[in-house]
């Protein structure tokens, strides 16, 4: 059999990982920290581990959910390792990046919301979910893990998703494409004002208009 190697980031949450993986087995696992996925540090680590003389065959990327500007820039950057290389960019959901195969994921995805999901068999019980904060979780006798912390669950175990141990997935994974589980929330441009709107008639005939 053949041996393969996958380059897999996860970047979905406000620390991050990048590894190597080879059979299963995890050659290199850099993390660093990643604030609401608008630090530099994920490229300084690519630049760490992916060298030239390093081989690879697939990209495998952390979906989501999670930070918008953090996933969009992890994509951004292992599609493009993938398309230098000539090897393919896959991805799959973040959330199953933790070492257990039964357990249950919340975090805060704001404005009175937490994104759920649940782990049964090392696959997920449906898609992750937008709940209001505070619901009741159906966790009863798992383990409960969140990459941020919530003040309302007390016994979550406060971790981020593994690069390494989202490669148990690539064979399951998809096109790369983060998984949003509600629009980004984007600012409307302000649009200024012409020099004819500023200046009306008489100020286009001073400034030598027609």
């Amino acid at each position: 059999m053949e041996s393969v190697t996958i380059l897999c980031i996860e970047n979905s949450s406000a620390s991050g990982s990048v590894a190597l993986v080879r059979d299963g087995a995890t050659l290199v696992e850099r993390t660093f920290e990643s604030p609401r996925g608008r630090g530099t540090n994920l490229f300084a680590v690519l630049a760490e581990v992916v060298r030239p003389d390093v081989p690879f065959d697939l990209v495998l990327i952390g979906a989501g959910p999670g930070s918008y500007n953090a996933l969009r820039s992890s994509i951004a950057a292992g599609c493009g390792i993938a398309r230098a290389r000539g090897i393919p960019a896959r991805s799959v959901c973040s959330l199953l990046g933790y070492p257990d195969s039964d357990y249950a994921v919340v975090g805060d995805a704001r404005a009175g919301q937490w994104f759920f999901t649940r782990v049964r068999g090392g696959s997920l019980v449906g898609d992750p979910q937008l709940i209001p904060a505070g619901e009741c979780l159906d966790v009863e006798n798992v383990a409960v893990y969140s990459p941020s912390g919530i003040d309302e669950i007390p016994n979550a175990i406060v971790q981020a998703p593994s690069a390494a141990l989202l490669a148990r997935y690539a064979g399951n994974s998809g096109p790369a494409a983060p998984i949003y589980l509600k629009p980004p929330h984007i600012t409307a441009a302000k649009v200024r004002p012409t020099l004819a709107q500023e200046t009306g008639p008489a100020g286009r005939h001073a400034a030598g208009g027609a």
